[in-house]
């Protein structure tokens, strides 16, 4: 055998073994890795107020659900309007500085529908911008919250200071895909915090 076919049957084999290396160091890893890239929590907080009657009502208050993969912060805000169930909207524009502890996002939501003068007869979306400004800490989040009227000229309806108390709940979505089809709009994976 000639040495040139012994080195190239040696690379071959080497190229052989090395392929079945990285796939057993892939099989060893990737577990790790996609636990890595799964979607934790920071936390969920809330100042609801409910009313104690047969059917329980959201009176007023907020809720809060944050969780984070790899760089992007995602989550939702539940608004107690009175009706049994809040109204749920997908934050977006998060800011988490984990260094000064400070948490900036907005959300939209539709408060029902609503007529008025220069309104159309047929009423439309009360649609509300919020927005939040505040600080995280390990018992809760507190800053301010500032409604706005969803149509030009964006009126404010509302500020308010608020505390919200980090529960016990423990959900955390296994991906934001999931997280994606429980709450429509997808949380864009480009968006970094």
């Amino acid at each position: 055998m000639s040495a040139v076919t012994r080195i190239s049957r040696t690379g071959r084999q080497l190229a052989i073994n090395a392929l079945a290396a990285g796939a057993l160091l892939l099989g060893t890893f990737a577990p790790a890795y996609a636990e890595a890239t799964a979607p934790s929590l920071i936390g969920h907080y809330s100042n609801q107020v409910w009313d104690d009657s047969e059917d329980p009502h959201a009176l007023s208050g907020y809720y809060l659900d944050l969780f984070r993969q790899g760089k992007v912060v995602f989550g939702r805000i539940a608004v107690a309007t009175g009706s049994p169930e809040p109204v749920s909207a997908k934050l977006y524009d998060v800011s988490l500085n984990e260094k000064a502890k400070t948490i900036s996002f907005k959300a939209k939501y539709s408060a029902g529908s609503h007529a008025g003068k220069n309104i159309p007869p047929e009423k439309r979306d009360a649609k509300v911008f919020l927005s939040f400004s505040g600080k995280l800490s390990a018992r809760g989040v507190r800053g301010e919250l500032v409604r706005r009227d969803g149509y030009p000229p964006f009126a404010i309806i509302g500020k308010e200071k608020a505390l919200l108390k980090k529960q016990d709940d423990k959900f955390v979505p296994s991906s934001i895909e999931e997280w994606n089809q429980m709450f429509g709009d997808p949380v864009q994976l480009g968006q970094e915090n």
